[in-house]
């Protein structure tokens, strides 16, 4: 958020020297402080009607704070959607809390939607204890209104907190404080009728007889609609299995007055399209209940299947507000396509070590009138080898068979013949196979110089889904780490990001410890990680003990786990981060009046601004004020 430069010279000059003679002193609280944005009835909520409050009219938000001791100096940084309210003024009630003392005051209201406001007291010795007291009101304007039946809301909050919003004691340290925000809702009545249903009759059309050149019809229904005004909507499908001939209005709308109605086809890639329709009301008058809003004529160009999906649908009222809906898309398909499958498609886990075993099926589906199905299971015969075949009856029949088994070449031919043929609409396996693990590793398990053949031997088409035995494989490893930061003031905490990624096969759970130098800084576990997934930590080095004036090299380190070969790249080293004493910002080794005037010359400098030095923040809170000259000055004289 951006600052405005106030008059803060003469802050500085009125409130170092205090500082410096005060600033070793310690203040305790006896309750908490809390920070509050309220509303004048006592409560943090801003709920309007239209009825109550028009666009233009403005409303006050007391900023109150409770149960606070030895004040001087307060800041606040509030928020809000800049699209509903607009800042108005700040207002300063006689009651207020520094009323009747010496302030000085600033005010930044150049960002739309925050207000970044404090005052502070000129001599410490007026310092502030109260049990309530209001600090300032906000005044806000309404710039929105809500539709009939909307509401228009947002939270007006404290914002960065201890960077924008903060108070001070006359020691210039924090005092810690809960901050309780408010919300704001603007509401016009209106009631939301139960949710209408919009559907295609029928939703499901799968018909083999409807061949390329034939066509065929669906409806756009609506159930139970209230005050419906108009309707829109695209229906998207494979355009290279069916196209839209016509498309005619229904008499759902029509029914109660004139109408407007339009569709167009269009193009949205190389294979779908979409039918936009739209129909409309001419009178305000809305149309309850149920029927037909459209009838819709597709030509069937090739066989194949289709969704019939219905997007970007509006329902609105006659005051044009969107009506609750449920959606159910539809689905054409005048194909029936034989599968042969394995199943399951994957077998893998850390169990499968040398010696188990595991069983996988051959499976057939959507086939008419199969009369020989041929195919040749192939897998690694160094990783698994076959030790069952079973071939089960499938539709009541028991298949004459031919199976050519080779052990040493990894496969398994198979010509299975039915005696009149079989009809398979579901998924029934046609072989059952039970391998034993050989050695850790990956086995492909598919199908190949696959044929199907119906009761007059013509060839039938069909798909063929492969599947795949993975075996135990460890390897984790560090693929990088890096510091947030080369130059670190002894305190502060350093970020240091470090990629991870599971080389293996198998989940696995680890620790990633890091090191500055030869000592272990932090750690972290990491869960679950799924194999040839990465995972970014982000670990944080406090470095209260880190000695200054020494540079620290980061390391991290993961694992190993049980059973891995490759550990060489779990280690990784990389980035080196020196340690200066907390105010030594011009990094001679010394905290002096060098470092004093360079931090002045930075002075309410922040990110963006073309004075901000990352390494002048001493408190790191994307702003150079009197908290990090105060900083410089208890460190005063520290020296390598």
């Amino acid at each position: 958020m951006k600052k405005t430069l106030a008059m803060f010279t003469l802050f500085l000059t009125l409130t170092l020297q205090p500082l410096l003679a005060t600033m070793l002193v310690n203040v305790t609280y006896a309750s908490p402080t809390t920070l509050e944005l309220v509303n004048l009835d006592g409560s943090h909520l801003f709920n309007y009607t239209t009825s109550q409050k028009a666009v233009g009219d403005t409303f006050l938000i007391n900023v109150t704070v409770t149960d606070v001791a030895d004040l001087f100096s307060w800041q606040i940084g509030v928020g809000w959607d800049p699209t509903l309210l607009n800042f108005s003024r700040i207002v300063k009630p006689s009651d207020m809390v520094f009323a009747g003392k010496a302030y000085l005051e600033a005010l930044d209201a150049s960002t739309p939607g925050y207000v970044v406001y404090g005052q502070a007291l000129v001599n410490p010795s007026d310092a502030v204890s109260k049990a309530r007291g209001t600090l300032c009101q906000i005044e806000l304007k309404i710039i929105e209104a809500p539709l009939p039946g909307q509401t228009l809301q947002c939270d007006i909050a404290f914002e960065n907190l201890g960077t924008d919003t903060f108070m001070l004691n006359k020691n210039g340290f924090d005092i810690s404080f809960t901050p309780i925000n408010a919300q704001y809702k603007y509401t016009a009545p209106w009631t939301p009728p139960p949710p209408a249903t919009i559907y295609l009759n029928p939703q499901k059309v799968v018909d083999i007889s409807l061949t390329p050149g034939s066509a065929f019809n669906v409806s756009l229904q609506v159930n139970d609609a209230t005050d419906l005004h108009l309707w829109s909507l695209n229906i998207v499908f494979n355009g290279t299995i069916l196209n839209v001939s016509n498309a005619f209005e229904g008499d759902f709308l029509k029914s109660a007055g004139a109408t407007t109605f339009n569709f167009q086809q269009t193009w949205l890639n190389a294979t779908h399209k979409a039918l936009n329709m739209n129909c409309s009301l001419v009178n305000a008058v809305g149309q309850s209940g149920s029927g037909k809003l459209a009838e819709i004529t597709f030509q069937v160009l090739e066989f194949g299947s289709t969704a019939l999906k219905l997007m970007d649908v509006q329902l609105l009222n006659s005051l044009g507000i969107q009506l609750p809906y449920n959606s159910k898309d539809g689905f054409f398909s005048n194909v029936l396509i034989a599968k042969l499958n394995i199943e399951p498609p994957e077998v893998r886990g850390p169990q499968y070590v040398p010696g188990t075993t595991f069983q996988i099926n051959v499976t057939l589906s959507d086939v008419e009138n199969l009369k020989t199905c041929i195919f040749n299971l192939t897998y690694n015969p160094s990783i698994i080898q076959e030790i069952l075949i079973n071939i089960p009856s499938v539709a009541g029949k028991t298949p004459t068979k031919k199976l050519v088994v080779d052990d040493t070449a990894g496969y398994i031919y198979a010509n299975l013949t039915y005696k009149g043929g079989i009809t398979v609409y579901g998924q029934a396996p046609v072989m059952n196979v039970e391998f034993q693990v050989l050695s850790a590793g990956v086995s492909p398990i598919n199908l190949t110089q696959t044929a199907l053949y119906n009761i007059n031997n013509e060839a039938i088409s069909h798909e063929v889904y492969h599947g795949i035995f993975i075996g135990l494989i460890r390897d984790i490893a560090i693929t990088d780490v890096k510091t947030d930061l080369t130059v670190a003031y002894q305190g502060w905490q350093v970020k240091i990001t470090v990629v991870v990624k599971n080389k293996g096969n198998v989940t696995e759970t680890f620790d990633v410890k890091i090191y500055a130098n030869s000592t272990q800084i932090t750690s972290e576990t990491v869960t679950a990680l799924e194999p040839a997934a990465n995972i970014t930590l982000t670990l944080v080095w406090n470095t209260a003990t880190a000695q200054p004036c020494n540079i620290y090299k980061i390391s991290a380190q993961a694992g190993p786990v049980p059973y891995e070969i490759n550990t060489a790249d779990n280690y990784l080293e990389d980035g080196l981060v020196k340690i200066r004493f907390m105010g030594d910002v011009n990094g001679d080794g010394k905290v002096d009046m060098r470092d004093v005037t360079a931090e002045i010359l930075c002075f309410r400098a922040y990110p963006g601004h073309p004075k901000w030095n990352l390494e002048m923040d001493l408190d790191r809170n994307s702003i150079i004020d009197m908290r990090d000259i105060v900083l410089i000055v208890i460190n005063f004289n520290k020296a390598c």
